[in-house]
């Protein structure tokens, strides 16, 4: 369960947070980012500015299904720069994913947390011809496996396909599990399974309103 600071909460019930997201990529030459304007100091680290391009996609899931990765989409990048890009360095690489909650001016971080930790993996480049790239990649989260032999449960469908006898799961539908939405469409999926309305801010991306809860 995450805790926000009393000012973050403040702000998310009044409707007028922003969120915003950090990611930090432990490869050779660490890489920290943020989706915003201006360098942003997080826990002694510099993170350096995205401004106006997508650094978030969209985490998901489904009833009885393998939980998503995390996408990540960097776009508008200019030519010069992916050559500086070793994608077999990246790849793999660990990574830490933050979500960071602003004052509605965008002028103060009231309160940021870890949303997800994992590695790297793929990561793609799609270039243009005459113009920027697109850099993709996802983090694979411990829910993914990362060598493990497990699973996570949900259902008493995920159980039995470990232990056909268990019936531990069968009074339960649905292990609930919290997902920020940052930009994208809201996966069918969750939203066929829970039957739940998307909010207003969801399919906004960074600057969406949070809506409270």
């Amino acid at each position: 369960m995450k805790i926000f600071s009393p000012a973050a909460m403040a702000e998310i019930r009044k409707g007028s947070a922003i969120v915003a997201g950090a990611v930090e990529i432990l490869c050779r030459d660490p890489i920290r980012l943020w989706g915003g304007h201006g360098e942003l100091p997080i826990e002694g680290e510099a993170y350096q500015p995205l401004g106006d391009r997508a650094l978030g996609q969209v985490s998901g899931q489904s009833i009885g299904g393998a939980a998503q990765n995390i996408g990540l989409t960097l776009s508008g990048i200019e030519p010069e720069a992916i050559e500086l890009l070793d994608a077999e360095e990246v790849r793999r690489a660990p990574a830490t994913l933050r979500r960071l909650i602003f004052s509605g001016d965008g002028k103060r971080m009231l309160d940021q947390h870890v949303f997800t930790r994992g590695r790297l993996d793929p990561l793609t480049v799609r270039d243009v011809i005459g113009g920027t790239a697109t850099i993709n990649t996802s983090i694979e989260s411990a829910a993914r496996g990362l060598g493990r032999r497990g699973g996570r449960m949900r259902t008493d469908a995920d159980q039995r396909l470990i232990k056909a006898d268990d019936g531990f799961f069968k009074n339960v539908s649905f292990a609930a599990e919290k997902n920020l939405y940052w930009g994208g469409q809201k996966p069918a999926t969750a939203a066929q399974a829970t039957g739940a309305i998307p909010a207003s801010g969801y399919a906004g991306g960074y600057n969406a309103q949070l809506q409270a809860e």
